[in-house]
């Protein structure tokens, strides 16, 4: 699946099943948000559990939702008002009697772009990625943090409110995972997330790290994307990919192709699902 839009700026979005027997990926574009003809939201979200694709697509439904009445409050103070759409948003969905979170929920990242600027929210362990031209070319920054058991700050978090971390398997390569005391759950990877109501005592939080950025002459491309992408493929193999194109959607659907080849190379099953934004021209 893919598709191409164009207003103010060029974007292209693509997303595969895998080799899961799931699609517990989606995704959000709203042009003119807020009714302002040079306001645009992306997002991506990547559910999990048993119940990951009910939680992704009660989210993207929900969001806009719950951020479009707020418009003035977004204006004076963004961050804040992300904050508590995020903090409404998971009381609203583990509120739902349709989707059991207790084990289920999804990480989400979010860029709203209005002219030159943009509010960058993610949650988890999805990446927003720019590519910014350089000295040597263009190169990749990544602008948000992953909210997993390797940051310092977040494995901290975890352990001080009891949670024990390990890997499923101690003796493998596999990513650290969240448990709860001696029990072989939830073995959750992402250290903030949406729903999963099982590890809210643990230190998982549904809070976001929101940062505003100015788009800047160098700033060529945004990819949004779920972790299927970025376990197939590197920031630096993403940035080159996106750059040899001139159409955002021929870049999203061969990020999409080589991720799925990356990860077929890494062993690891996963679905894959991004957004490209063109920032320039081309």
């Amino acid at each position: 699946m893919a598709s191409c839009h164009r207003m103010p700026f060029t974007y292209g979005v693509s997303s595969d099943i895998g080799r899961r027997a799931q699609q517990q990926d989606d995704f959000l574009i709203r042009d003119a948000f807020f009714g302002l003809p040079d306001c645009q939201l992306f997002a991506v979200f990547d559910g999990h559990g048993s119940e990951g694709a009910k939680v992704s697509a009660f989210v993207k439904k929900t969001l806009p939702e719950i951020l479009l009445p707020l418009k003035e409050s977004f204006i004076r103070e963004p961050v804040t008002t992300l904050k508590s759409v995020f903090a409404t948003l998971n009381e609203k969905l583990n509120d739902t009697p349709a989707i059991d979170t207790y084990m289920s929920g999804t990480t989400a990242v979010l860029v709203l772009i209005i002219a030159r600027k943009m509010v960058v929210c993610g949650l988890g362990d999805s990446k927003v990625v720019m590519g910014r031209q350089g000295s040597l070319g263009v190169e990749p920054i990544q602008l948000t943090t992953d909210h997993n058991c390797t940051n310092k700050v977040e494995f901290e978090r975890v352990i001080a409110c009891g949670a024990r971390v390990d890997k499923m398997d101690p003796s493998g390569d596999g990513p650290l995972r969240i448990y709860k005391g001696s029990m072989p759950y939830p073995g959750l990877v992402v250290t903030r997330s949406l729903g999963d109501t099982v590890a809210t005592k643990l230190g998982v939080l549904c809070e976001p790290d929101i940062k505003i950025l100015d788009i800047i002459p160098n700033d060529k491309f945004l990819i949004l994307a779920t972790d299927g992408v970025w376990d197939g493929l590197s920031l630096k193999e993403v940035v080159n990919i996106i750059s040899k194109e001139s159409d955002p959607t021929k870049a999203s659907e061969m990020i999409t192709k080589h991720s799925l080849e990356g990860m077929d190379k890494n062993n690891i099953d996963d679905n894959t699902t991004n957004i490209v934004v063109f920032l320039d021209s081309r």
